[in-house]
């Protein structure tokens, strides 16, 4: 007499997947090889103002030759110490080294910081200003996906997921130090992105095209 052997569901799922099939499992592992452990590289601009009282538009960019910013207003009161506070963060990781003022005791002299080599290394120039990379991107959950259907001789899926910044441990302090409009970075964001399905699994479309 033939026995009749029962397996687990589980090891029936496990026999039958592959890494071709349309899941959250493999759309995640697809994800991380494309995207996790990127370089997280953004525009940070510092909160200055002039000791006028207005906004500060030049000299204010993480990853600018030169930061430069008024420590007292006009009535001798102290501005600026959060960018101050950013800034001495940036000098103690070596990115940038303070320059002294010829007469160290004057107090409507501004803070000027020159970028160095390690921190010209660490940032990236574009058209609309410096960025300056802070850390990896870490993958976190699919939120939604599409059926996968042929498009242009491939079959693809959109995918939606969570994505957030894994922060140096210096970056995390000069967010931190930058107040609630900083840590915004440390949140958690959706993404979208186009998978295709290829003979060794589900790829990023903008890898295949490099």
């Amino acid at each position: 007499m033939k026995k009749t052997i029962f397996l687990p569901a589980a090891l029936l799922l496990a026999a039958c997947s592959s890494s071709n099939e349309a899941g959250e499992a493999n759309f995640k592992k697809a994800l991380e090889e494309s995207g996790g452990g990127r370089h997280v590289c953004l525009p940070l601009v510092l909160d200055v103002q002039t000791p006028d009282g207005q906004a500060a538009f030049r000299h204010v960019t993480i990853g600018e030759p030169v930061l430069e910013f008024a420590k007292r207003d006009l009535a001798g009161q102290r501005i600026n110490e959060t960018a101050e506070k950013q800034t001495e963060i940036l000098v103690k990781e070596g990115f940038y080294k303070k320059v002294k003022a010829d007469r160290d005791t004057d107090k409507n002299a501004p803070a000027v910081f020159e970028l160095t080599e390690k921190g010209a290394a660490q940032a990236r120039g574009t058209p609309r200003g410096p960025l300056f990379c802070v850390g990896k991107q870490k993958i976190g959950k699919i939120n939604w996906f599409t059926t996968p259907t042929p498009d242009n001789g491939f079959t693809v899926s959109e995918v939606s997921y969570q994505a957030e910044l894994d922060a140096e441990k210096w970056a995390f302090k000069l967010i931190k130090a930058g107040g609630k409009d900083w840590e915004s970075l440390l949140e958690p964001g959706n993404r979208s992105i186009t998978l295709v399905q290829t003979n060794k699994g589900w790829k990023d479309m903008r890898d295949l095209s490099r």
